[in-house]
């Protein structure tokens, strides 16, 4: 019924695919079947500190700079509009890293790169400032304060037997009342 071909006889015309629709030359040939997809990525443009890693790693390498993409696509769609977003803006930007002659891709894969930066110099201050080690003492120092105060006072239980009697008071305040006739 639906006939795109220009050689019909009924005058139908061929309706070209919208410009912003990618097209296969955008993402260069599909990948033979049953074969795994290599990647090449120019690592002498790359400044984490990843780009020192030995020549077989290069995959490897790849494979935590798709992350990494997939993390700042992440974040970003969280913080812009929620979960969902996040989650298909990380899906999404993972995506487009794998994608090579491609600005997107090369966007995609920059991000990666900062994140993997960011990544490595987070973890040189705490290799030299102990940050997790700390944080994880003074979080159990909490925990148990906050632990020895609820059992000494008993905080939770007033807390809850006050809830439960305000809101039997406002659910009787708000129901209606029984005719008696």
């Amino acid at each position: 019924m639906w006939n795109n071909n220009n050689n019909n006889n009924n005058n139908n015309a061929h309706i070209p695919p919208s410009p912003s629709a990618p097209t296969q030359e955008d993402y260069g040939p599909p990948p033979p079947f049953n074969q795994p997809q290599q990647y090449h990525y120019d690592h002498e443009q790359q400044t984490s500190p990843s780009s020192s890693s030995p020549p077989n790693s290069s995959s490897s390498s790849l494979d935590k700079q798709i992350g990494a993409a997939a993390i700042a696509g992440g974040v970003a769609g969280l913080a812009l509009a929620g979960p969902v977003v996040g989650i298909v803006s990380a899906v999404g930007a993972g995506a487009l890293a794998t994608r090579k002659n491609n600005k997107a891709g090369d966007v995609a894969r920059a991000s990666g790169d900062v994140v993997l930066a960011a990544g490595e110099r987070a973890k040189k201050f705490d290799e030299k400032h102990h940050v997790v080690n700390k944080t994880k003492k003074a979080a159990g120092g909490f925990f148990q304060k906050a632990k020895d105060f609820e059992h000494k006072h008993h905080l939770g239980e007033k807390t809850g037997k006050g809830l439960t009697k305000g809101l039997q008071f406002v659910a009787n305040k708000i129901k209606p009342k029984e005719s008696t006739k």
